[in-house]
């Protein structure tokens, strides 16, 4: 009976034993596994990080760039109304022109008339000079010195006529070829703007596609992310199961509490304090621009059929009577820089730097802002949380 008790102890501890070896097989196993997906969620993640680095500078580039082309457009625009002016200025001076063509030849008619008149008074020439031949007409001494009179303050008055008539026809001629080289200048302005703007057009199709590579790569990556992250939780709840029925099987009475394992972490909610908003004008500033979301982005846009980044700023303000300048640039200098953490709706947010912003919108409060973004998009809001500005200014 002892000899039949002992063998059945000695089979309970060998099953004990090759339990516990089992377990601690699996263990391990487990361990390895999570651990190499956690390197894997790693490496990804900095890849993802660089990757989105590149990316926010591929979108960095094409505002700078489409800011530029809006600047050109702007700039084009005005050249043409300049141009416009000025061949109305040239066609006023033209008609000018021809009114005093006209008067000189209405001032020769009449000194044209005025010797025929004299010629009729003189009869036939006897000096060759009909002005003489008026004077040596004369009945009588004192006659003749009223004709010499006459003929002075006649030859006075045409002489004067005619220097007023020619002097304003130089003065329009020379004003005429004023406008005209005005024109011309002008027109190589425009020409040149132009020009900018095509190769400006061309870059900023090569940018977007360099973001839209960019913005790819970032896709695949948070899909591999997503991936191992479930791997991941599977391999963690595996490993915690295996260890908890090893350690059920070695000692009922022990219990192993499941670590945490999830490597990807969440931030946790921050209280936030609603700040007050600056004024009744950037109040109203935040309002009419949202008014115009899904108004579609046209280059040099200041009007509700379509805004570039600085116009859409530009147009909100005027609503709200304020008198805002019409670039991005311009716009970056007015009133009081402040930090991103300090914003309040109303406040303005810039892509580049003080005078040299490329990019403009609107803060709206809750970490977002509204912006016009680029060509083939539409007036949109977006969190800083995937778009972050530069800095902001107060009005």
């Amino acid at each position: 009976m002892v000899k039949k008790v002992s063998q059945l102890v000695f089979s309970a501890l060998a099953v004990l034993s090759m339990s516990a070896t089992v377990a601690v097989s699996v263990g391990a196993v487990s361990a390895d596994t999570v651990t190499d997906t956690k390197t894997a969620i790693s490496t990804a993640s900095s890849e993802n990080a660089a990757l989105l680095t590149k990316l926010n500078t591929a979108q960095n580039k094409v505002s700078e760039i489409n800011n530029k082309v809006s600047d050109k457009v702007i700039a084009i625009d005005d050249a043409q109304t300049n141009i416009t002016a000025t061949n109305a200025k040239i066609s006023t001076i033209s008609q000018d022109i021809v009114k005093t063509q006209a008067e000189v030849k209405a001032r020769k008619a009449v000194l044209k008339e005025q010797v025929v008149a004299l010629q009729k008074q003189t009869g036939n020439s006897v000096s060759g000079n009909i002005y003489v031949d008026f004077i040596v007409n004369s009945d009588n001494f004192s006659d003749m010195i009223g004709r010499a009179s006459v003929i002075g303050k006649l030859n006075e008055a045409n002489k004067e006529a005619m220097t007023s008539v020619t002097d304003s026809e130089t003065k329009l001629a020379d004003l005429k070829t004023e406008q005209v080289t005005k024109k011309a200048t002008l027109e190589t302005t425009k020409t040149t703007l132009e020009s900018d703007k095509t190769q400006l057009v061309t870059l900023k199709t090569d940018a977007e596609k360099q973001q839209a590579d960019f913005q790819e790569e970032v896709d695949g990556h948070q899909t591999q992310l997503a991936t191992l992250q479930t791997q991941l939780d599977a391999q963690t709840k595996a490993a915690v199961e295996a260890a908890q029925t090893a350690t059920e099987t070695k000692a009922p009475t022990t219990t192993v509490a499941p670590t945490t394992t999830n490597n990807i972490q969440k931030d946790a909610p921050k209280a936030t304090t609603e700040a007050p908003k600056s004024s009744a004008n950037t109040g109203s500033l935040v309002g009419n621009a949202l008014q115009f979301v899904g108004t579609p982005y046209a280059w040099g846009g200041a009007a509700p059929g379509g805004f570039d980044c600085s116009g859409l700023v530009y147009y909100a303000g005027k609503l709200a009577g304020m008198n805002l300048p019409r670039t991005s640039q311009a716009q970056s200098q007015l009133g009081t820089q402040v930090s991103l953490s300090a914003l309040q709706p109303g406040d303005l947010v810039f892509w580049g730097g003080v005078g040299s912003a490329y990019h403009v919108g609107i803060y709206i409060g809750g970490g977002s802002y509204v912006h016009a973004p680029a060509p083939g998009q539409s007036v949109t809001t977006m969190s800083m949380q995937y778009y972050k500005p530069d800095f902001g200014r107060r009005l």
